[in-house]
């Protein structure tokens, strides 16, 4: 089962984050009863996210990789990360990793009842409980993706395909803001009828590394704060 890492960069990789790296290969690699994977990895690096995931993409695509993980290289990530993911057999898993600022906050969102984006945290009950939970939209920082999911999103688009640009930041609906590249292309996701998921066990487990590294404790911890903080 070919498994394509596709890492976007501006610059180096965090030291950290490539200790983390190292020790998922290996353990992906050679842990007792885990699925047979070959994997390859792919870099892209300039200051276009844009062009960066989408180049990625491209490449996962002409390799005939069965998953696409997505890793940004500022995150850290417990060995058997990779395999928890593969494990849950769904076509888009990630992570519900606490942005980088002060105070922090959860990437991942539902839509709420009234049709706005509302937040969706990872706390220590939910990782103990191992829930998987739907959203709307969660970062690309790890995040696996089963490639089966494009002939359904081709399907979708029809002529479209040919000039899809999945990661173009589109307008948020009655506003003059633009999505993020992820949420531009999880909007995509969900309109050819593909289900996000986060993994809360594993998100609760990761790290973004800034000044200092950042996990859900941080963000459950700091959840009035950051709710109060200006728009």
């Amino acid at each position: 089962m070919k498994v394509a890492i596709c890492i976007p960069s501006y610059g180096d990789t965090k030291a950290d984050f490539t200790i983390s790296l190292a020790r998922m290969l290996v353990r992906s690699l050679t842990a007792p009863g885990a699925p047979r994977l070959e994997i390859e990895t792919f870099l892209a690096t300039s200051s276009d996210l844009v062009a960066n995931r989408t180049n990625l993409l491209q490449r996962a695509m002409a390799w005939q990789a069965r998953y696409l993980l997505w890793l940004d290289a500022d995150h850290i990530f417990p060995p058997d990360a990779l395999l928890r993911l593969v494990a849950r057999r769904l076509p888009v898993v990630g992570c519900n990793y606490p942005r980088r600022s002060e105070p922090t906050g959860p990437v991942a969102s539902r839509i709420g009842p009234d049709g706005q984006y509302e937040h969706v945290w990872t706390t220590e009950a939910k990782a103990k409980a191992g829930e998987v939970e739907e959203v709307a939209v969660t970062g690309l920082g790890f995040c696996l993706m089963d490639m089966l999911i494009f002939p359904e999103v081709q399907a979708h688009l029809g002529a479209g395909w040919a000039t899809w640009a999945p990661f173009d930041r589109k307008r948020v609906p009655g506003t003059n803001a633009r999505m993020g590249e992820d949420a531009s292309f999880f909007a995509e996701l969900r309109a050819a009828g593909v289900k996000i998921h986060v993994d809360h066990a594993l998100s609760w487990q990761i790290g973004h590394i800034g000044e200092r590294v950042f996990t859900n404790a941080d963000a459950d911890a700091e959840r009035a704060a950051f709710a109060a903080r200006p728009a």
